[in-house]
C-alpha cells in the first residue's frame, strides 16, 4: 500500500488505492472520476497515468556520450501522446531538431518516438553543476500557439550527457619485476582518467591475456596484474591497456624476469680413504644443479666438498707355520704332511704366503709299504680276510637300520601327544579366566581418581591428523561415570525399545512435560549410536517429526548436541544463524545465494572425541570443531563462519593453520590443512581474521573446520584455559568429592561442562577464572589449600599433577580431575578451601578458586551466575526467511548494520582507486584486516568483501556504525562518511 501511495501525485485525489503483490506491483485509483493504473514491473516504476493519458514506453538512457565530433543521440517513445518534446538544461529544444516517427503497437495503440541529437559544443557551452540532463515531456492534447503546456503532462526521466575522453598519461605504469619460480607477484596499473571509466586489460609480448581462461592470471578491480605462481613462461614483456568508447591506451612495457635461485643436489658418496695405511682423508661433494640458478637467481650457499678424516689399517702379509706330522703311508707308498698360511694369516689386503705350498708328499721309506716286499717274505690277502670283511659290512648295515626305526617311533609319539595337548586345551577354552596386563589391572581396583582415570594412554594414537578408525574414544571408568546420567544404563542410548522413540531433555522455560518424545528411526546412524559409547548422551532424529527439520533428518550427523546447533532458510537476502551461548554463527551476505533461490543452512559444533583431529606434540586445538552445511551449496560469494579461540595474541608467537573435512558427516572426518595463516595464496580454501578472542573465516566451502596452532620458532606460544569447579547440590555421605575441569577458554567449552553437570545435578562453586597455559613441556599441578576445620583431603599430599602432554595435545573433551574430603566431624556443615592451578617451575601463572559451601542449606543445581553469560537459551537465526521451529526469527533488519542500498554506495565510491590511496586498500588497512590484501583484490569488489567481514567481527557492537564512520572520515573520505551520515544519521 504505501508503495502505491509513494507512487502517486499528491495534487490528485485518489479515491482507491490497491495493492497486489505477485512480482508486479499494480496500483488502481481515480483522479476526478476517471479510473488511473500504475504498474511496476521488476522493480521500475511506470508514470501513473489515468487511462488515456500519455505514458512512455522508453525514455532517455542514464548516461549517453558525445564521442569525438559525433553528437549522441537520445530518443523516447510515448503512446497516446499528442505531443513529445525534449527539454534539456531547463530549455526547450526548437522544434527544427526535433525527428519525430509514429507508428502502432498490435493493441491499437499509437506510438509516437522523438529523437534529438547533442551537439560537443552544446555541452561544452554549459556549466551547470548538475551537467547537461536533457528530459521528454509528454502531453495528450497540442498546446495552443504560443502557449506552454503546464498542466495534463508527464515528464520522463533525466538523461546524463558527457562528452566520452580518455587522458593519455597512465596515473600508473607497470615497473619491470624480477620474482623467484612459483612466487606471486603482482604489476601495478592505474589507468588514465576518462568517462566513462575506462576498462583496464593487459598484453603479454602483445597478446592479450585472457584473465577468464588462465586461472593463473587475475586482473584485479583496480588494474593490477596479479599473477599466482610466476612460472618460465611467464617471463616476457606486460603492457598495460585502457580502453572506453573514446580510445584506447597502452602503457610502457615492463619487463618480468622469473628466476631460479640455485639449490644443491644431495651429498655424494664417501669416497676411499686416501691413505693407503694409516690416518687421511675422505671427501663428498655435491653440485648447484637441484636446481641450478637461472636469470640472475642467486648461487648456491655453502660448501661443495666436505672432507672427514679416516684411518686405514696397515696391511698384513701371510706366513707359514711349521708342518705337520708326516701321515701314515698310503696304499701307493706315499705319505703327507700340511701347513697353515697362519703364523700370520693375511689381513686388510695383506698378501698370501709365498715360497712354497701348504702340502708336502713323498715316498715312504725303511720298509712302511703295505703289501710290498719285507726282506724275503711277501704278504699276500686270502678268503679269510674277505670273510671278516662282510660280517662288518652287515653289522654296519642292521645298527643304521635299528637306529631309523627308533627316530621314526620318537616322532610319532611326540606328534600324538601335541594332538591330545590341542584337544584338552579346546574344550578347556571358554573357562579360562581373561589375562591383565598390569596397566589394566590399574583399574580394576577401586582407588581414589586422579587424572590417570580421566586420560587415556597417549600413545596410542601416533598417525597425524586423523584418528577416528575407531568407533567411539577410549575412556576411562571416572568419565564414563561423570558423563552418564545416574538414572540412565551405561553404554545404552536413553530409548523406549518398545515405542523405538527416543527421550531429550528440553530446557524447563521451553517444555510443557519433563520430556519430548521424537521417533527413533532404525538406521544406519541409530545403529552405530547404540553400540558405540561417548562422552555425551546421543541425540537421533526422525525426518517425519514435525518438529524436526528436513535437513537436520537428512545431513546431521546422530551424534549432533541439540542445545549446540542452529539452522534455517536464508535467501538472496542474507541472513545470520547464531548459537548465542557458545559464541557461534554463521553469516550469510546478501548476495551469496541466487536471486529467487532459497538454501537450508545450518551450524553445529561438534563434541564427540572422536570428531576431533590427531595432534602431534607440538600441536594443539584452540578452536571448537564446527560443522557447517549444506555440502555442495553453490555460494556467489564467501560466508563468514565465527567463532571463539584461545590462542593468546599477546603473549607467545603462534603458528595457526585451518584444518577441514570433507568426508560425510555420519563419517570419521579426515582432517587436512586448507590454509596455513601468513602462507595464503590465491588458491586458498579460506581466507582467516584472527582477532584477539574471535576468529572469522571467509569461505565459500561448507565443511567441518577447527584452528590448530604450534609456538612459532624461537617462542612458546600461551593458550588461555578455564578453570571450573563443581560438587554434588546436597551429600549425606561422609565422603565428599569436587571435580576440577581444566578446558579451553571459549563459551562452547565451559557451556559443554556446564551443561553435563547441570544433568548430573551439581553445581557450580566458584566462577571460573582464567589459567595460562605455556608452551614447553611443563605439567600442569593442582593443589587443594585451607580446608576447613571438620574436614580432610583423602589424599596424602592435597597435590595431582597433570602431564603437559594431556593439556596441550589431547583428543579428549572435558579434562578434569576430582578432590574428595572427607567429613570427620558432622556437626561442620560449612566447607572452605582453595583449589590452586599453577604450571610447573611458572608460578607466575598461578589461579586460585575460593570454595565456599554450606550443606546444610538445600539448594537446588543451577548454572553459572548471569554474569558468565551461561543462561540456557535456545539458538537464535537472524535470516531473510522464516525458519524451523528451534530456532527463534528476528527482524531482517536485525542481521546487517548496513541497509543494501548504503552498502551499494559505498562500494561504488571505495572500489576506485584513486592515485592518493584512500581507496578499499585503505579501508582494509583502517578495519585491520590487511594481512592477505591480495584475497580482497581478486574479488569484483573488495569494499564488498570488506565490509561483509566488518558486518561479522562487529555483530555485537552498538557502536560499529558510528566508528565506521569516522574511520571514512580518517581515511579522508568524507563522501562515504556522508553517505552513513545521510542514511543513519538521525539516530547516530
Amino acid at each position: 500500500m504505501a508503495n502505491c501511495l509513494g507512487c502517486f501525485p499528491k495534487t490528485l485525489g485518489w479515491s482507491v488505492v490497491v495493492l497486489i503483490m505477485t512480482g508486479v506491483t499494480t496500483c488502481q485509483g481515480s483522479v476526478n472520476g476517471e479510473p488511473v493504473i500504475a504498474t511496476t514491473v521488476s522493480g521500475v516504476n511506470s508514470e501513473l497515468t489515468p487511462r488515456g493519458m500519455p505514458r512512455f514506453i522508453s525514455e532517455p538512457e542514464a548516461f549517453s556520450y558525445i564521442i569525438k565530433n559525433k553528437p549522441a543521440v537520445l530518443t523516447c517513445k510515448a503512446v497516446n501522446a499528442a505531443g513529445v518534446k525534449f527539454k534539456c538544461a531547463d530549455q526547450w529544444v526548437r522544434d527544427k531538431h526535433h525527428t519525430r516517427t509514429e507508428s502502432t503497437l498490435p493493441t491499437g495503440e499509437t506510438v509516437l518516438q522523438m529523437s534529438i541529437e547533442v551537439t560537443r559544443q552544446a555541452v561544452e557551452e554549459y556549466f551547470g553543476l548538475e551537467g547537461y540532463w536533457c528530459e521528454c515531456v509528454a502531453w495528450p492534447e497540442l498546446p495552443t500557439s504560443g502557449s506552454e503546456p503546464i498542466s495534463d503532462r508527464i515528464t520522463s526521466s533525466r538523461g546524463l550527457v558527457n562528452i566520452a575522453y580518455l587522458r593519455k598519461r597512465f596515473v600508473r605504469e607497470p615497473i619491470s619485476a624480477s620474482v623467484e619460480i612459483e612466487a606471486q607477484v603482482q604489476l601495478q596499473c592505474l589507468p588514465p582518467d576518462g568517462s566513462p571509466s575506462p576498462e583496464v586489460f593487459w598484453l603479454k609480448d602483445g597478446t592479450l591475456i585472457d584473465a577468464g581462461r588462465e586461472i593463473n592470471f587475475i586482473i584485479s578491480n583496480e588494474g593490477n596484474l596479479i599473477i599466482n605462481q610466476a612460472r618460465l613462461a611467464d617471463m616476457g614483456n606486460y603492457t598495460c591497456g585502457a580502453q572506453n568508447m573514446a580510445s584506447r591506451r597502452l602503457s610502457e612495457s615492463a619487463r618480468l624476469t622469473v628466476h631460479v635461485n640455485g639449490g644443491w643436489s644431495s651429498w655424494s658418496e664417501w669416497s676411499n680413504c686416501n691413505s693407503r695405511c694409516g690416518r687421511g682423508n675422505k671427501r663428498s661433494g655435491r653440485t648447484c644443479t637441484n636446481p641450478a640458478p637461472l636469470n640472475g637467481g642467486t648461487p648456491c650457499v655453502g660448501e661443495a666438498v666436505k672432507r672427514q678424516q679416516c684411518t686405514v689399517t696397515c696391511p698384513v702379509n701371510g706366513a707359514w707355520s711349521t708342518w705337520s706330522s708326516w701321515s701314515v703311508c698310503s696304499k701307493d707308498c706315499n705319505r703327507h704332511r700340511r701347513r697353515q698360511c697362519d703364523k700370520p694369516a693375511p689381513q686388510n689386503g695383506g698378501r698370501y704366503c709365498r715360497g712354497g705350498t701348504d702340502l708336502d708328499t713323498t715316498n715312504c721309506t725303511g720298509g712302511n709299504c703295505p703289501g710290498v716286499y719285507t726282506g724275503s717274505t711277501v704278504q699276500v690277502a686270502g678268503p679269510g680276510n674277505h670273510n671278516a670283511q662282510s660280517i662288518a659290512l652287515y653289522v654296519g648295515l642292521f645298527v643304521a637300520v635299528a637306529v631309523l626305526a627308533t627316530i621314526i617311533i620318537i616322532i610319532v609319539c611326540l606328534v600324538k601327544r601335541k594332538e591330545r595337548q590341542a584337544l584338552y586345551a579346546g574344550d578347556m577354552g571358554d573357562g579360562e579366566l581373561p589375562q591383565y596386563s598390569d596397566h589394566e589391572k590399574k583399574y580394576q581396583k577401586n582407588v581414589q581418581p586422579d587424572l590417570t582415570q580421566t586420560i587415556g594412554n597417549p600413545h596410542i594414537y601416533q598417525q597425524h591428523p586423523n584418528n577416528n578408525l575407531k568407533c567411539a574414544t577410549e575412556k576411562a571408568p571416572m568419565l564414563q561415570k561423570l558423563t552418564q546420567p545416574p538414572h540412565m544404563p551405561q553404554h545404552s542410548p536413553i530409548s523406549d525399545k518398545k515405542s523405538k522413540t527416543l527421550y531429550i531433555q528440553l530446557p524447563l522455560e521451553d517444555r510443557a512435560d519433563s520430556t519430548e518424545k521424537l521417533p527413533f528411526k532404525d538406521s544406519k546412524a541409530s545403529l552405530r549410536s547404540s553400540m558405540c559409547s561417548s562422552s555425551r548422551p546421543q541425540s537421533v532424529y526422525d525426518s517425519d517429526h514435525t518438529n524436526r527439520h528436513s535437513v537436520i533428518s537428512s545431513q546431521l550427523p546422530s551424534n549432533i548436541d541439540i542445545e549446540a546447533l542452529a539452522w534455517g532458510n536464508i535467501t538472496h537476502a542474507g541472513g545470520r544463524l547464531n548459537i548465542p551461548d557458545i559464541g557461534v554463527s554463521l553469516t550469510v551476505p546478501e548476495g551469496a545465494i541466487p536471486e529467487g533461490s532459497t538454501e537450508e543452512f545450518f551450524i553445529a559444533v561438534c563434541r564427540d572425541d572422536k570428531d576431533r583431529p590427531k595432534l602431534t606434540d607440538q600441536e594443539t586445538i584452540v578452536s571448537p570443531i564446527l560443522l557447517t552445511g549444506p555440502q555442495n551449496v553453490l555460494l556467489d560469494i564467501p560466508v563468514i563462519i565465527s567463532f571463539q579461540h584461545c590462542a593468546s595474541q599477546k603473549l607467545g608467537t603462534w603458528q595457526m593453520a585451518l584444518y577441514n573435512s570433507d568426508t560425510h558427516y555420519d563419517d570419521p572426518p579426515h582432517w587436512r590443512k586448507c590454509v596455513t595463516l601468513g602462507h595464503e595464496t590465491l588458491n586458498s580454501l579460506a581466507y582467516c581474521q584472527v582477532d584477539v578472542d574471535q576468529c572469522h573465516i571467509m569461505t565459500q566451502h561448507l565443511s567441518r573446520y577447527a584452528l590448530i596452532g604450534k609456538s612459532a620458532p624461537r617462542s612458546s606460544a600461551v593458550k588461555i584455559l578455564r578453570l571450573a569447579a563443581f560438587a554434588p547440590a546436597t551429600s549425606n555421605a561422609v565422603d565428599y568429592s569436587i571435580r576440577v575441569y581444566v578446558v579451553d577458554d571459549t563459551q562452547d567449552a565451559l557451556e559443554n561442562v556446564v551443561q553435563m553437570e547441570r544433568k548430573l545435578g551439581a553445581v557450580l562453586l566458584d566462577k571460573p577464572k582464567q589459567l595460562l597455559f605455556q608452551d614447553g613441556g611443563n605439567n600442569l599441578c593442582l593443589t587443594i589449600e585451607e580446608l576447613a576445620p571438620g574436614w580432610k583431603s583423602k589424599l596424602t599430599a592435597n597435590y595431582q599433577e597433570i602431564p603437559f602432554h594431556h593439556v596441550w595435545s589431547s583428543n579428549q573433551n572435558n579434562l578434569h580431575c576430582s578432590f574428595s574430603v572427607e567429613h570427620i566431624d558432622r556437626s561442620q556443615q560449612r566447607l572452605s578451601c582453595k583449589i590452586g592451578a599453577y604450571q610447573k617451575a611458572i608460578l607466575s601463572n598461578r589461579t586460585v578458586l575460593q570454595i565456599v559451601r554450606n550443606l546444610g542449606e538445600q539448594n537446588i543445581p543451577a548454572a553459572p551466575s548471569p554474569s558468565m553469560k551461561l543462561h540456557h537459551q535456545r539458538s537464535s537465526t537472524i535470516s531473510s526467511s522464516g525458519c524451523s521451529s528451534m530456532v527463534t526469527l528476528h527482524p531482517p533488519q536485525q542481521a546487517f548494520r548496513l541497509p543494501s542500498k548504503m552498502k551499494a554506495q559505498l562500494c561504488y565510491l571505495i572500489d576506485i582507486p584513486v592515485p592518493k590511496g584512500n581507496d578499499w586498500r585503505m579501508l582494509a588497512s583502517a578495519l585491520g584486516c590487511d594481512r592477505y590484501i591480495n584475497y580482497f583484490a581478486s574479488k569484483p569488489s573488495p569494499t564488498e568483501h570488506i565490509l561483509n567481514l566488518w558486518e561479522a567481527r562487529n555483530k555485537d557492537r552498538d557502536t560499529c556504525l558510528t566508528d565506521l564512520m569516522n574511520i571514512f572520515r580518517v581515511i579522508e573520505r568524507p563522501d562515504a562518511a556522508e553517505v552513513i551520515e545521510k542514511d543513519a544519521g538521525a539516530w547516530l
